[in-house]
């Protein structure tokens, strides 16, 4: 085939170039993305029931609701979490499930538990969680004078010019906002002018209602024509309102008489706060075929104008995941680049000139162009995880090349001819380099097979290094023999003798002298790295996935008191840290309608950082958390990175260790044994923990009897309760393009005042009389404390209290244990990070066994023997040994990257002992003695060794200098590889063949 391609050495040229032509432009229309295209396997359903309270919520609907949800087909965990007035349900699927599908069944699960609910309750909502949902920066609206009159003027801009006009570019899909303050008319009544003209509240609000209601069209016929006739008696504004007629006692009165009417601003159920002044706040969220550069330029104009058109706002970008691609994408392109020149620089110090490196770095360059148009036939994404994978893949690319490039150097300077030479020296190779690239592509197989979202993550980087490896294979044994043939043409090379060589191989030469000298000494130490391999895996600290760096921060806090919007505002405002170089703040609940998790109460506030360098993050948490723990020693919070589709899919906000505490009878539980039990569990293991969410509350308990006494309806004291309290919605103005609710309400005061100053009227009597009966007679107060939050599972109801113990997690178990035990009133189980983590390294370690198993069958295929892959593989737990060493050394941690660095590095590394074990087995074939085949084919394939290895890790060395999130996660992957390739090259050289030595000895003796 060789010889074949050689004579039409022309057509393959241009067939080639029509490839790399086809390439360069497919790779022009790749899209562009973080993350590859996958579902997130989460669904939430949203339950929203006001003035109900946690506990009635979660008896009367979640847990009949959670009880249908339960039987939905690839369920993984469900969890729900009830308050007051809301409730959200987390259902987990498992990774495979169709989420459309899934989707579909559970808002039929929720049809069908309708029937269970109670009548008045509204059909909750389920969301499907989505990579698209996520919004790719938030905007930021505030007004330069920071005062309420001029931020009004900021949320009208915002809701009816900025959010429409960004939703009409066609690279958004949707802008979610938060921040525009809603508006309301208020009707405050005054109670003794009421009282004088003998006109009760309630016959204020019917005159509201019954003067607002609109008949409808009508079609009337006359003759031969019909006419459509319109009855408008609508309230359109705070005027009519005050206008409306109110008869009594023969008597006309105007409402406004009685009642002050405005039309103002909402008071904010939440605020969003931005550098310390109010802001709207808009999410943009991508249309998923849209890319992300044209987004930020279509965003970017779109800025500009506004803020030359309002200068009076100030427009900000937090939280922007386009800086983040691009840095990413950009960082991971320089760094192949940088491997690639690297590589070239290798190649010429060892191939002793510039020609022979050039038709090496032009065939991977073909080879790179190639796998972009696999890329494109596939439908792979340009992303962190293809890319990091096909920078893997340059290093093992850059093999195929060397190894052709030398073995047909090699036979030229035997004496041969140059077209012998390239045949040669080509077919020779084609077999061990298609075993050594079959036992690299039979590592990344398994791989796709993981459990969970890593496994359709990583099947990008698989696929990354398979078809580098498929195409620099195919241009190794096809482009490169002929670019060989074609440069060297006009060359001559004069017969060289190999012990005249280079210095390393009189290096070499002492080295393996000195390793068959200490021969039984180095076996025994190498067979000694085989338990050090499984005490260091068994030892080593475990996570999900490596630590990123960031210059974000956000911290979610409670402040677990029963605190007011504005209070909660002050607190927030005095956590603002010189260090940052923005800040922002969401303070009790928002009106996003993607982000569910967000639900705050009034006591809950989410803080957002931006610092100048990763470096200050650490330090700010430090203070944040120092003056939250002095300042406010019962509040509960934590610092999370903000959410990007790597944060969604990887990150976890489990503690290492979640114990989940249920009451041993099922019942309610007591608030006071429960924080004894808290106490206990901190005391025995000796972990401050955080404390239990609770609120203060007070209940009002209505006196049945005493209404039944007073003739006084129960619908009656509800309404001058909240009427009292919170204000009484009893209409709606339509303000032509908007509907604002009309709401009668009481002057602010205490609830004793509220209490002892109100009245409720009772029914009339046989007379036609009805008094006014104080409130306080009615009812009776009484204070209780309770759980803020209701958690529930597949198991009942729990209180969770999360645990970070890395490293102690079996020993606080037990300990919590016997708590729990010696109480009595309380079992606990356990979840978290450690069981998951311990969970994907176990399915780590047997696709390591797997992988091992395929190399060793296809190595057996090669040698044709089941005694020498055995060999082969001895090293593997050497290197991984040494690889699990520089983890350590460096302050790395075992986790996904790292183990599959090391999976990696297990099908690299005994490709070097391929190749020495085949140039051995062929020149025994030719009748060469045992020691001098070995010594003459170590120095025949040590310079094809070194320099695949070095390649291999010059590659990689640009990953360890970079700090964008693609770099940062291969980092631990980079520093596993590397460790492993200095030590196994060593072994593959001289290790090695002492086990070949020590096995065929005995034939060669006979």
């Amino acid at each position: 085939m060789v010889r074949y391609l050689l004579n039409h050495r022309i057509a393959v040229i241009m067939a080639f170039l029509a490839l790399v032509i086809l390439g360069c432009v497919t790779y022009v229309t790749l899209p562009v993305s973080l993350l590859p295209d996958i579902a997130i396997p989460h669904i939430t359903v949203q339950v929203s029931e006001e003035n109900v309270s946690a506990r009635e919520l979660e008896n009367t609907v979640v847990t009949p609701l959670r009880r249908q949800l339960m039987q939905v087909g690839g369920l993984s965990e469900i969890k729900s979490e009830t308050r007051d007035g809301s409730a959200v349900i987390y259902l987990t699927m498992d990774y495979g499930v169709n989420t459309d599908l899934a989707f579909i069944e559970v808002n039929e699960k929720i049809d069908g538990a309708m029937n269970l609910l109670p009548r008045s309750v509204s059909r909750p909502k389920a969301v499907k969680a989505s990579a698209t949902d996520i919004p790719v920066l938030y905007i930021q609206m505030t007004s330069r004078t920071d005062r309420d009159e001029d931020f009004m003027d900021v949320a009208t801009v915002a809701e009816n010019i900025v959010r429409r006009r960004l939703e009409q570019l066609p690279e958004v899909a949707m802008v979610d906002m938060t921040g525009v303050p809603g508006r309301m008319l208020r009707v405050t009544p005054d109670l003794d002018k009421l009282t004088q003209a003998g006109i009760s509240v309630e016959e204020l609000e019917s005159a509201l209602t019954a003067n607002n209601v609109e008949p409808g069209s009508m079609t009337v016929r006359d003759g031969y024509y019909e006419y459509n006739i319109h009855v408008a008696n609508l309230l359109r504004s705070a005027s009519d309102i005050r206008k409306i007629k109110i008869r009594k006692s023969d008597r006309m009165f105007d409402l406004g008489d009685f009642a002050d009417v405005q039309l103002m601003a909402r008071t904010p159920d939440g605020y969003s706060v931005h550098n310390g002044k109010r802001a709207v706040t808009l999410a943009i969220i991508k249309h998923s075929e849209e890319s992300m550069d044209a987004m930020k330029k279509a965003l970017d104009s779109a800025l500009g104008y506004f803020s030359s058109r309002y200068p009076d706002i100030e427009f900000s970008q937090t939280r922007s995941q386009t800086e983040l691609l691009d840095f990413t994408i950009s960082n991971l392109e320089q760094n192949l680049i940088l491997g690639l020149i690297l590589v070239f620089f290798v190649c010429a110090l060892f191939m002793g000139g510039v020609r022979s490196s050039f038709i090496i770095g032009l065939s991977i360059i073909v080879g790179v162009i190639l796998t972009f148009l696999l890329f494109y036939l596939f439908h792979v994404s340009i992303n962190i995880i293809s890319m990091s994978g096909l920078i893997l893949a340059v290093g093992m690319m850059i093999d195929n090349s060397v190894i052709v490039t030398e073995n047909i150097t090699q036979y030229r300077h035997r004496g041969a001819s140059l077209m012998q030479a390239c045949v040669s020296g080509t077919n020779e190779m084609i077999t061990p380099m298609l075993s050594s690239s079959l036992t690299t592509v039979a590592v990344f197989v398994p791989l796709v097979f993981m459990s969970g979202i890593a496994g359709a993550i990583f099947s990008d980087q698989a696929f990354s290094i398979t078809a580098g490896l498929a195409s620099s294979y195919v241009v190794g044994i096809t482009l490169l023999p002929v670019l060989y043939h074609i440069f060297s043409k006009k060359t001559t090379v004069r017969k060289r003798v190999e012990n005249e060589s280079a210095g390393y191989l009189r290096l070499y030469d002492r080295g393996i002298d000195l390793c068959f000298r200490h021969k039984w000494v180095l076996m025994i130490l190498t067979m000694l790295m085989i338990p050090i391999c499984v005490l260091l895996f068994m030892f080593m600290r475990h996570e999900r996935m490596p630590e990123i760096d960031s210059n974000e921060t956000l911290v979610r806090i409670d402040w677990n008191e029963n605190i007011s919007l504005d209070e909660n505002r002050r607190r927030v405002g005095l956590l603002k840290d010189s260090s940052a170089v923005m800040n922002s703040a969401y303070i009790g609940p928002q009106d996003f309608l993607l982000a569910s998790d967000l639900d705050f109460s009034s006591a809950e506030a989410e803080l957002y950082f931006l610092t100048d360098s990763s470096d200050s993050i650490a330090p700010l948490q430090e203070r944040v958390s120092d003056r939250l723990h002095n300042q406010y020693p019962n509040a509960t919070f934590s610092f999370s990175k903000t959410e990007n589709i790597f944060e969604k899919i990887f990150s976890s906000d489990e503690a290492d260790i979640e114990v989940r505490i249920h009451s041993a009878g099922g019942g309610k539980y007591d608030i006071g044994d429960l924080l004894s039990l808290h106490q206990s569990m901190s005391h025995s293991t000796g972990i401050s923990m955080t404390p239990v969410p609770l609120r203060e509350q007070i209940d009002i308990i209505i006196d049945r009897e005493r209404l039944a006494l007073y003739n006084v309806e129960y619908s009656e004291v509800q309404r001058v309760l909240r009427t009292a309290f919170k204000g009484n919605s009893v209409s709606t103005l339509r303000s032509y393009n908007e509907y604002i609710p009309i709401e009668i309400v009481g002057s602010e005061m205490s609830i004793n005042d509220v209490l002892a100053g109100s009245f409720v009227r009772s029914r009339a009597d046989r007379n036609g009389v009805s008094t006014d009966i104080p409130l306080r007679s009615l009812l009776t107060t009484e204070s209780s404390r309770d759980l803020k939050t209701i958690t529930a599972g597949s198991a009942g109801e729990y209180v969770p209290v999360g645990l970070n113990v890395a490293g102690h997690e079996n020993e606080v178990m037990q300990k919590v244990r016997e708590v729990a035990y010696d109480d009595g009133n309380y079992d606990v189980d356990f979840e978290g990070s450690f069981f998951s983590n311990a969970k994907m390294m176990n399915e780590l370690t047997v696709i390591l066994l797997v992988s091992v198993m395929l190399m060793y069958f296809i190595l057996c295929a090669q040698f044709e023997s089941f005694l020498q892959p055995l060999i082969v593989l001895l090293e593997i737990p050497v290197d991984t040994a040494f690889a699990l060493l520089a983890l350590m050394i460096f302050g790395q941690t075992l986790n996904l990257m790292s183990a599959i660095g090391i999976i990696v590095t297990c099908g690299i590394v005994v490709n070097d002992s391929i190749l020495k074990l085949d140039a051995i087995n062929e020149l025994r074939k030719d009748g060469m003695p045992l020691v001098e085949a070995i010594h003459t084919a170590g120095r025949r394939r040590l310079r094809a060794i070194i320099m695949t290895s070095l390649t291999t890790i010059f590659a990689m060395l640009p990953v360890l200098f970079t700090s964008d999130m693609g770099s940062e996660l291969q980092r631990p992957l980079a520093i596993a590889m590397i460790g492993s390739m200095v030590v196994g090259t060593l072994v593959s050289i001289f290790i090695i063949p002492l086990f070949y030595w020590s096995i065929y000895r005995k034939h060669e003796s006979k």
